[in-house]
């Protein structure tokens, strides 16, 4: 709310906010489209996003605010969260310690790698939504400035297998864990980017193989 009044003041010509891919819930659609409903969110994260996507479009509306929210989908690699779960199996394969592996591993997930996601960010700043004149023609049915994207490297990859990349880069074995399935997570994201590279030409070009070599070399460096 914060930012949306500090945009309608400053009279900023285009916002740019990130929202993720948690707002689609427990979507059985593959892959995540725009266009899929997301109204049912399992978790207070995925909600709080949601709300963060109807405040941008009321902005947008009332105040012609072209705004841009960005879904974004597993993002990792270098100066990443240390709370992700590539970082915390890092730390401790490294340490010797456990990894916890939830739904015994039956997960997968579309990991983009950052400067995919920094790209695509510096290419659509460049091009805020403009006033739909038709709304019934938009896919999202808006006549406001107002546009969602996902932003994902558009291949899933299972959860087991990213841990079999990190022990590679790391030249160690991880100590398996395996637990139920954790409240408020889903099994699989899968991101549908045709809007985004028909918009701006966006298409990742980091393989999970030379992504995660590159966060293991930036951890190693960085803490030891």
């Amino acid at each position: 709310m914060n930012i949306l009044e500090a945009a309608r003041y400053a009279k900023v010509p285009h916002l740019v906010y990130a929202s993720s891919s948690s707002v689609y819930g427990m979507n059985k659609k593959i892959p995540f489209s725009e266009n899929d409903n997301v109204d049912y969110p399992i978790s207070l994260y995925a909600a709080t996003k949601k709300s963060n996507e109807l405040m941008a479009h009321t902005y947008s509306h009332l105040y012609n605010i072209p705004t841009t929210g960005l879904r974004f989908f597993t993002v990792y690699g270098p100066w990443g969260r240390p709370d992700m779960a590539y970082f915390l199996f890092t730390k401790a394969i490294l340490d010797g310690k456990e990894i916890n592996i939830f739904n015994n591993g039956e997960m997968e997930r579309d990991f983009t790698y950052i400067d995919d996601v920094i790209n695509g960010i510096i290419k659509i700043t460049d091009q805020p939504p403009s006033i739909n004149s038709n709304p019934h023609s938009d896919s999202q049915n808006t006549s406001a400035p107002y546009k969602i994207y996902n932003i994902g490297n558009n291949k899933p990859e299972n959860l087991l297998y990213f841990i079999e990349i990190i022990e590679k880069c790391l030249g160690k074995k991880a100590r398996k864990n395996f637990l139920p399935m954790q409240p408020g997570d889903v099994v699989r994201t899968y991101a549908n980017i045709d809007n985004l590279y028909n918009e701006i030409g966006y298409k990742p070009i980091t393989h999970i193989e030379e992504g995660l070599q590159k966060f293991v070399d930036w951890y190693k460096s960085y803490y030891f």
